[in-house]
């Protein structure tokens, strides 16, 4: 992952320490940014951040799943993590078995470091993009807005070309030293070395196919009968989920929606050596197409995930579901229905309860009254939700990234450009 990192510090839990840890999270949950256990806005380099608490049923013991979406390595995280909040971690973690508290930053980093779990497949909607561009960005923005309010209300726009107005702004931004950053050309969203290294990684798979298809045909044969069979069996989601359940859900989506959110599941992955094959394979395809097709900000042509992961816990038992995404679930759910149903399916139908599918990847998510009742069944509560720029959508983002990336550079028409200011 260069540039940025998406992963997760699962830890688990003393049997009966539930209530503690949530008792101990209850600052952050308050305040992720600015209290005083482990202040999350001290990290300039982290955009996103939750903690959940796994409690459901099979996950024994529970586990608190720290997530990470931070720009730079896991390493990188890890270090400033302990270094920057060592005793936070102290309280935290205080409750986790064999967590070494109140010792150096390099035994609680080594503690950490010994229960990352990296996703099986992850998107990023702003690729490329650090916590600094981003919010420097908007600053541009927000001065060339202002700057081109005043020449307005001045008269000074009042006969002048586009062209003419974009020099208007050029001179600006290269007459206010705050704004010097953006002289520079903007780096590439995605660096031609990533571009590179994901399609040779594809196509190495694909050839790796066409060698092995005289196995690899007859065992696909097979393991379409036996997933049929096994599709035709499985428990599928029955009912609504409990009201109280929903109601605790709701209540946090009122509490931190701005313009974001936040959704968390760990759900138990369907028993049997055929979906414990399966999901890791499928992970990986889905993540192999992602790093292709979903660079430029939409991850199956939903345009609103910021960042987004699955990974699987307890030794492939669990499957953790983790995303930071504008506007609210039902809007969120409706964009997994009519535009990823297909993708969502082949990864959530080797999970218990999920609606009834055809082949891995037909119907299941499309079948949206009862996908929701799926969904919110097996939705965590999030305990503790840090966003480190709760105000920017992610089309702001790309807009703000555009605006920056053709100030200098002709990329794109001046009157385009100038319509995105």
């Amino acid at each position: 992952m260069s540039g940025q990192s998406v992963f997760t510090i699962v830890a688990d839990i003393d049997q009966g320490g539930v209530a503690a840890v949530r008792e101990a999270l209850a600052p952050l949950r308050s305040d992720p940014g600015g209290n005083s256990v482990l202040p999350l806005a001290q990290f300039p380099t982290l955009h996103f951040a939750s903690l959940v608490i796994a409690d459901g049923p099979g996950v024994d013991p529970p586990k608190l799943i720290f997530e990470c979406n931070v720009d730079g390595t896991v390493e990188g995280w890890v270090t400033a993590l302990t270094t920057g909040g060592g005793e936070g971690l102290d309280t935290i973690y205080a409750n986790s078995p064999g967590y070494p508290g109140g010792t150096d930053p390099e035994t609680q980093r080594a503690w950490l470091a010994a229960r990352v779990v990296r996703p099986g497949a992850y998107h990023i909607g702003a690729t490329g993009r650090s916590l600094v561009r981003i919010r420097q960005e908007q600053e541009l923005h927000d001065a060339i807005g202002a700057f081109l309010d005043a020449e307005e209300a001045s008269g000074g726009l009042a006969t002048v070309t586009p062209e003419a107005m974009r020099a208007k702004v050029q001179a600006f931004v290269r007459a206010d030293p705050a704004l010097r950053w953006a002289l520079a050309d903007a780096p590439d969203r995605e660096s031609r070395a990533d571009w590179f290294r994901h399609r040779a990684r594809a196509a190495a798979v694909v050839v790796a196919a066409v060698l092995a298809s005289p196995v690899l045909v007859p065992t696909l044969l097979v393991w379409a009968a036996w997933l049929r069979v096994k599709e035709l069996t499985d428990r599928v989601q029955a009912g609504p989920p409990a009201p109280d359940h929903v109601r605790l859900l709701e209540g946090d989506e009122d509490e931190f929606l701005v313009a974001h959110n936040h959704l968390s599941s760990v759900i138990p992955v369907k028993r049997g050596p055929l979906r414990a094959v399966t999901l890791p394979v499928v992970l990986f395809a889905v993540n192999l197409l992602a790093r292709i097709t979903s660079t430029k900000g939409k991850l199956g042509g939903i345009p609103s995930i910021h960042f987004a992961h699955w990974s699987l816990i307890d030794e492939g038992r669990h499957l953790v579901f983790l995303s930071n995404f504008d506007g609210s679930w039902e809007s969120y759910l409706g964009d997994f229905i009519d535009k990823a149903a297909t993708g969502l399916t082949a990864v959530w139908s080797n999970t218990q309860n999920f609606p009834r599918t055809r082949f891995l990847a037909r119907e299941g998510a499309a079948d949206g009254p009862r996908f929701r009742q799926w969904a919110r069944a097996n939705q965590c509560r999030t305990e503790v939700w840090y966003d480190a720029y709760p105000r920017l959508g992610m089309t702001v983002i790309d807009n703000n990234s555009s605006i920056r990336e053709g100030l200098f550079r002709d990329v794109e028409e001046t009157d385009r450009w100038l319509r995105r200011l």
